[in-house]
């Protein structure tokens, strides 16, 4: 599984961050924790020292696991906040504004049916 850098706590609890280069910039990213360990980090960004752990990414995506999935392997060096939302400015992703879903619009399919409630969705 992939492993990039490295974070650990010091005595005081506090986060001791290496990163190391993936794709496009210097980040702590960690599959395994994401995967199988939910409440321990498993992503820092670039630019700042905002520790994510799995259920961040889960909860960002409306417990959709396939959704916090994607957004887990694709970020690789912004906050997931960020790419999210260039998904929804690009419309890759929708929300379907009958149950609130995240619908992944810019997959090649083009949904036009929200999986979970079977609402017709459009983009903005």
């Amino acid at each position: 599984m992939l492993k990039i850098g490295n974070i650990e706590k010091d005595r005081n609890g506090k986060y001791i961050i290496s990163r190391d280069y993936f794709r496009q910039g210097m980040v702590f990213k960690d599959e395994n924790a994401y995967r199988n360990r939910r409440n321990e980090p498993c992503y820092v960004p670039e630019l700042s020292d905002s520790v994510y752990c799995g259920q961040d990414f889960l909860n960002m995506c409306h417990g959709q696991q396939e959704f916090a999935d994607e957004l887990f392997e694709e970020v690789d060096w912004q906050h997931p906040e960020t790419l999210m939302q260039d998904w929804f400015v690009n419309n890759e992703w929708i929300i379907c504004e009958g149950c609130g879903c995240l619908v992944n619009y810019g997959d090649g399919s083009n949904d036009k049916v929200c999986p979970n409630c079977g609402r017709k969705v459009e983009v903005n």
